[in-house]
């Protein structure tokens, strides 16, 4: 099988045929030290296809304007092809195809010698132009005979390459090149403008197809469809999956298919992120503990008194579009209370926990569902025996060490204000006790 490739990039389409993509560019270098790229379009097909042609341009010319662009640019046409065993050598004919007459007329000929012969390999120089070739590959055995049944034959076409440019990056929700993920209505679809930009998909094998791909460190993204393309290849209309946009700073690079790219700039980047880069929320409610092991304060206190409450405080600086982390702090309050025919006991319980927070948007953001664990300090304060006679006995004040874990689901009623349900589970240890008590709890928050 025969290949021809651009030295830009290794390109093959094979239907009945195989295509190749020649490009040319010319590299000039300008004051300052700065290097531009500009495409040389091949000649037409009314230049090529007679080389006798009225403007009395004949082979001679044509190959010399070839060989001197790629002498200029340094861009070789690889041939390459599969080795026929141990032989002498290779004779390579290429035919292209008169458009006038639809005859093929020799073109390129070409003896391989022995490096050639052992890569299978060489380089076509004039480059071929753009139109319809046939090649010949012919095998001479080590006598120097041509084997014929060996010799084989395929068809080929060289078309034009260009070289995608983008001049801009924008996102019509905002008109500008930032795309923001706090707001609801992000539909992902992104605008570039630029030269040859083609269409991404692939409606016909023949037709010109831009390869586009928005990455960012190791993040690389294809879109998911084209929403609008003009006719004049100046701007296209890209839709990304929303769900795969995470925060960073984009770069698109747009390739033809004959690895020809559009250059790395700033004109070619795109930003994501959200508008608040972290989030402060301060919320406060009620909490009705639980004891659900060790019976050491439900022996002496009957039950938690219904004077409680909660307060947390988070701070959210780590937003992605896979969720949220940051860190938090909560404090809770509980009276405790019992009385007896002969006595009464009360004091107080404090809790307070530093927490590593997680928390994931659902529905467009108007849910949060968030998971919290951490460690912390649980205070009995003032446990006091009141007996008859206004005897009290010495109060009891204690700090243990304290692990929480639990969830919450925070509802928005606007972007502000929102209502919060969680439950909590605490483990204290104390050198008497070992205390597991749960937390419902309901408050109000508001997010800064």
């Amino acid at each position: 099988m025969v290949e021809i490739e651009n030295v830009m990039e290794n390109f093959m389409r094979s239907k009945k045929r195989k295509v190749f993509i020649a490009a040319l560019f010319f590299i000039f270098v300008f004051d300052g030290g700065n290097v531009f790229a500009e495409d040389v379009q091949l000649p037409n097909d009314s230049e090529t296809e007679n080389f006798d042609n009225t403007d009395g341009q004949t082979d001679s010319d044509t190959v010399n304007i070839q060989d001197e662009i790629s002498k200029a640019n340094k861009i070789k046409q690889p041939f390459t092809w599969t080795s026929a065993g141990d032989v002498l050598k290779y004779e390579i004919i290429i035919k292209k195809k008169d458009e006038a007459t639809g005859n093929y007329l020799p073109y390129f000929t070409h003896e391989t010698n022995d490096e050639e012969t052992e890569k299978c390999i060489i380089y076509i120089e004039p480059l071929l132009p753009v139109g319809d070739y046939i090649s010949e590959i012919r095998v001479y055995n080590v006598l120097g005979m041509l084997e014929y049944d060996m010799t084989t034959y395929d068809e080929f076409t060289v078309r034009q390459a260009y070289k995608p440019e983008i001049k801009s990056l924008s996102y019509p929700l905002y008109m500008g090149s930032t795309m923001y993920l706090d707001d609801f209505d992000n539909n992902g679809i992104i605008e570039v403008t630029g030269q040859n930009l083609f269409l991404y998909e692939r409606v016909d094998e023949d037709d010109y197809h831009t390869d586009y791909t928005l990455s960012s460190g190791a993040r690389a993204l294809k879109p998911e469809k084209t929403i609008s393309h003009d006719d004049k290849n100046r701007k296209i209309e890209l839709q990304f999956d929303m769900k795969k946009l995470d925060v960073g700073v984009y770069t698109m690079l747009a390739q033809d298919d004959s690895g020809l790219h559009s250059d790395e700039n700033s004109s070619a980047t795109f930003t994501v992120k959200f508008k608040k880069w972290m989030d402060l929320d301060v919320e406060a409610g009620y909490t009705f503990p639980i004891v659900i092991h060790d019976r050491t304060l439900p022996e002496y206190v009957t039950r938690l008194s219904p004077i409680s409450a909660q307060a947390r405080v988070s701070f959210l600086p780590f937003k992605h579009i896979w969720g949220y982390l940051g860190v938090g702090a909560r404090l809770s309050y509980s009276r405790m209370k019992k009385e007896e025919a002969q006595y009464t006991i009360d004091g107080n319980m404090f809790m307070s926990h530093l927490l590593f927070l997680y928390q994931m948007p659902l529905n467009k953001r108007r849910i949060m569902l968030e998971f919290h664990g951490g460690v912390g300090l649980t205070y009995f304060s003032d446990i006091k025996f009141h007996f008859p006679h206004n005897i009290v006995s010495a109060p009891l004040n204690t700090f243990d060490l304290s692990f929480l874990v639990g969830a919450s689901m925070q509802f928005y009623m606007n972007k502000r204000l929102y209502a919060e349900v969680s439950a909590d589970y605490s483990l204290t240890l104390n050198k008497d006790m070992v205390m597991g008590v749960v937390h419902p709890s309901v408050g109000i928050g508001w997010q800064f």
